[in-house]
């Protein structure tokens, strides 16, 4: 088991503002960056972060060499995700960069490639053929393209995603447009791209595009959502979903079981009662997973370390969400698994969990 989340570090890239220059920033400024930024993530500012020294009981991280059937999920910090049965390698999102807050309200961004070649190596993503993205805010494409040329890996998107690898130079055969519902078989996975919905919030409205090619460096807010999506991953009789948004369209999950659930809480379980309880219902209540992992509860204008703090959403969410999951968890038998930085879990197979 991992130790405890630290509540201290330093912000990579630029220097980290204080509360009172923060609320100085005129509203102008910021309703500029929330279009390119999580919806209201970056509010992350106004708040101290905090640890989940109360949930310490619960982090996992498991680093063994898989067996035949198993599945190894690293988490990489906000929605990263690296899946690998031993042969295939899949990444969804590829945010890797640290971006400060002040990178992010008043800079460029750019993907610092040194930075994702030593994680890259540090997680052992050496097969990666395939990429793909939930939507195109920086926060889950800002590196997609460089890895991806990197690989030669093809990038899954929306054509706002496919729109930041034609900008950062990605060949146009290694680029594929999303096909909601249709099953595509890499390996022994088999990924299904379902249509989704951003966390309740989101500046300039839920698919606004990215319609020309964006190449780096660019501002946050020109990394607009294009439309959000979820991904069911099969590999054999196992199966697990990401979901990076706290987002839901009704109904859209009616059909889909997995046996884990990957799932973005910040926005979604801090909100009122209504909002959570509708969020469990229209989500991990369908899908009825046997294990769940949180994500995009960390806090992404700090570096990803060994020890990761929570965001302003996340705050909340613990507070008032997470006790609430964990009851509703624990009444189906399911296990509730919060990662830290860059820690693994094994699925499936005969010792992995979810089997």
């Amino acid at each position: 088991m991992s130790s405890r989340l630290s509540e201290s570090g330093g912000a990579s890239g630029g220097k980290r503002i204080s509360r009172r220059q923060a609320l100085g920033i005129g509203a102008g400024v910021a309703g500029a960056v929330v279009v390119g930024a999580a919806a209201g993530g970056y509010l992350a500012f106004l708040t101290p972060s905090g640890d989940l020294k109360n949930y310490a009981e619960y982090l996992v991280d498991d680093q063994r060499e898989l067996h035949s059937g198993e599945v190894r999920v690293t988490f990489l910090g906000t929605t990263t995700l690296l899946v690998d049965d031993g042969t295939t390698q899949l990444l969804f999102d590829a945010f890797i960069t640290d971006v400060s807050l002040t990178r992010a309200l008043f800079g460029t961004l750019a993907t610092d490639r040194a930075k994702v070649d030593t994680v890259l190596s540090r997680v052992g993503a050496d097969r990666v053929e395939n990429i793909f993205i939930s939507h195109s805010h920086y926060d889950h494409v800002l590196d997609a393209a460089y890895v991806a040329r990197r690989t030669g890996a093809t990038l899954h998107g929306s054509p706002s995603t496919l729109n930041v690898g034609r900008g950062g130079g990605v060949p146009e055969s290694r680029l594929r447009g999303y096909d909601p519902g249709a099953p595509i078989r890499i390996g022994d996975f088999t990924v299904t791209v379902l249509r989704s919905k951003h966390s309740p919030g989101t500046v300039g409205g839920d698919g606004t595009p990215i319609t020309h090619p964006l190449t780096q460096p660019a501002k946050a807010r020109d990394y607009l959502e294009g439309g959000s999506y979820d991904f069911l991953v099969e590999h054999g009789a196992d199966s697990l979903l990401v979901k990076a948004s706290a987002g839901y369209l009704h109904g859209a999950l009616d059909d889909v079981h997995a046996d884990a659930m990957f799932c973005g809480t910040a926005g979604a379980f801090g909100k009122d009662a209504e909002f959570r309880r509708a969020f469990y219902e229209e989500t991990i209540a369908k899908v009825q997973p046997k294990l769940f992992v949180p994500m995009h509860w960390n806090d992404f204008f700090m570096p990803v370390t060994d020890h990761l703090t929570t965001n302003f959403k996340a705050i909340d969410d613990v507070a008032a969400g997470w006790d609430f999951l964990i009851r509703k968890l624990n009444g189906s038998h399911a296990e509730f698994a919060p990662m830290e930085g860059y820690s693994s879990i094994v699925l499936f197979g005969p010792t992995g969990r979810a089997a």
